[in-house]
């Protein structure tokens, strides 16, 4: 596989990623009017950002995949730890359901910061920004 397929496959996993944090965020809050625009709008957002990105690095930004690779491994730290405070919340009254989605959705971040600074850090991939 070359690098600008791992870089698109990168891409398409975090466009996947901002669909399931979409219908999350519908499984927090319901169905109404309200949800569904703030679900649409943040599925919306994370798809642009993705796409912006994904171009960014197709075109070989070498300062943006160094600042990806920090931000991912701050990012699974921190998504680690948040996960665990949200099941944590259940001993302070937070319902079971909506702490199990979240610390769902956190886990699934850390395990695209993960997969991002897998791909980032690849010698292929390296070799292509520094061409």
């Amino acid at each position: 596989m070359s690098a600008k397929e791992k870089i698109r496959g990168l891409t398409t996993a975090w466009y996947g990623f901002a669909l399931f944090v979409g219908l999350a965020n519908l499984a927090m809050n319901g169905i109404g009017v309200f949800s569904l625009v703030g679900a649409a709008m943040a599925t919306v957002f994370g798809v642009t950002v993705s796409w912006i990105i994904g171009r960014f690095l197709l075109a070989r930004s070498s300062f943006l995949r160094v600042v990806i690779v920090v931000l991912s491994v701050v990012g699974m730290i921190a998504c680690v730890l948040g996960a665990g405070g949200s099941l944590l919340e259940v001993f302070r009254g937070a319902p079971l359901w909506r702490s199990l989605v979240m610390s769902v959705v956190m886990v699934a971040n850390a395990s695209m910061n993960l997969r991002s600074f897998r791909v980032l850090t690849d010698d292929d991939v390296k070799t292509y920004f520094r061409a």
